[in-house]
């Protein structure tokens, strides 16, 4: 497990996230169909126009949603789209506040809540860029052709704007309070894995230490046969356990432990005086080593220096 989201929760959000464009794609481009179906009923060419791009422009966002999910990542699509919805909505927010209709700037408050749901990590950038949109409106609407709108149609328009604001709010209401479920769901499974590893590494540590105990009481590797699966029989646990509780411990893996605890036994007698009595392959096998060649080089990994080299070093300090 991880600490921040598990790969189901990581592909289940993502997925959810793609299905909750397309569908507000779907109704986006379902409302400029019958706000195109509407101006052209009407007449009104400058916008009809706008709108016949809009449409094209949300069916080409779907293909590459479903076809091109490889290739296009869902964060760029998103940074597009608000990107194009901003630049598309100006002509059309400068004609209406020319002629007089305010309710256009719904829209706006439409793209705010959806950089809100789909693009909060850039909220410093979207909502200064679509107050300053908004804002240039009553200073560049004359510069836009005046369209004398007829009190049916403004009506109409109204209607079908506050009824897709309803709608495209509602959604948005819904799809952000899923994905606060999905970041509190991986907000517990972090603190619930935090948990568990802090208790799985104390188990760990308390493990380490009857290893250490059982190691320097018992003397198990001066068999030549010791082994990790005779280490966890002896204190009824597992390899696995015991693996990780040398990682926990800091000292590596079993072999290295117990090339350790030879390689110090074997100074043990070394520093003691034990080759006055024994011979130096009767020492490193009392260890636990079979072979002298393995013995030599587990000695000079650990110490750094050979066997007798350690011991004229340990003569010379004698005599000093």
């Amino acid at each position: 497990m991880k600490n921040i989201m598990t790969n189901n929760d990581k592909n289940a959000s993502a997925q959810f996230l793609r299905k909750a464009v397309i569908i507000f794609l779907i109704l986006a481009l379902t409302f400029f169909i019958g706000f195109t179906v509407l101006y052209t009923v009407h007449g009104v060419k400058s916008i009809t126009t706008i709108l016949y791009v809009c449409i094209l422009q949300h069916i080409m966002w779907l293909f590459g949603v479903f076809y091109f999910k490889d290739i296009l990542s869902l964060d760029s699509v998103i940074k597009m789209y608000l990107s194009f919805i901003l630049a598309i909505f100006y002509p059309i927010a400068n004609i209406y506040w020319e002629s007089g209709n305010p309710v256009v700037f719904f829209w706006y408050f439409i793209i705010i809540i959806g950089a809100i749901v789909f693009e909060r990590r850039n909220l410093g950038v979207w909502i200064p860029c679509t107050l300053i949109i908004v804002f240039s409106i009553f200073f560049t609407y004359p510069l836009f052709p005046h369209e004398n709108f007829s009190p049916q149609l403004t009506f109409q328009t109204n209607i079908l704007t506050i009824v897709a604001t309803i709608v495209l709010a509602s959604y948005f209401a819904i799809v952000l309070m899923k994905q606060n479920r999905y970041e509190e769901s991986a907000h517990e499974e972090t603190l619930r894995t935090a948990t568990e590893n802090a208790e799985n590494f104390e188990r760990d540590k308390e493990l380490y230490h009857n290893i250490i105990e059982y190691l320097e009481k018992n003397k198990p590797f001066k068999n030549p046969d010791f082994n990790a699966h005779a280490l966890a029989q002896a204190l009824n646990t597992n390899v696995t356990y015991i693996s990780k509780a040398l990682s926990a411990g800091g000292n590596g893996n079993f072999n290295m432990l117990i090339s350790n605890f030879r390689i110090n036994y074997v100074k043990s007698m070394l520093d003691g005086g034990a080759l006055k009595k024994y011979t130096i392959d009767f020492i490193y096998a009392e260890a636990g080593y079979k072979y002298r060649s393995t013995f030599n080089a587990a000695f000079k990994s650990i110490t750094g220096m050979t066997p007798s080299d350690y011991v004229a070093q340990n003569n010379k300090d004698s005599h000093s």
